[in-house]
């Protein structure tokens, strides 16, 4: 039989306790549950926290083509925004979503 996963398990398994590559740095993932993603402190960042649903909400756009990875930052922001429920300030740290976006597709 065939184990089914859910996307926030499969994102728990690829995140947790992890670091994925940016353009830049890399990202150690302190801590994943269904509410949250804790990112350590980086040399120019303090911690980071997103939530979890937000961070599926940028798989998604990705996987149904609404954003790629050619696209400008001010873009990839701005069509998010408009369809999250979520604060437009959380998606200011897009290059954590970028990161998250290409480690789940190369998994």
């Amino acid at each position: 039989m065939v184990q089914s996963i859910t996307r926030f398990g499969r994102l728990k398994s690829l995140l947790e306790n992890n670091f994925i590559p940016s353009k830049s740095t890399t990202y150690h993932i302190i801590h994943i549950d269904e509410i949250s993603v804790i990112f350590a402190p980086t040399k120019t960042t303090g911690k980071v926290m997103l939530p979890t649903d937000l961070v599926l909400e940028w798989i998604s756009a990705y996987e149904f083509g609404i954003i790629n990875f050619d696209m400008e930052t001010k873009e990839l922001r701005r069509i998010i925004n408009d369809s999250s429920e979520w604060a437009n300030h959380f998606n200011g740290w897009d290059t954590h979503f970028r990161a998250i976006v290409k480690a789940w597709i190369n998994q």
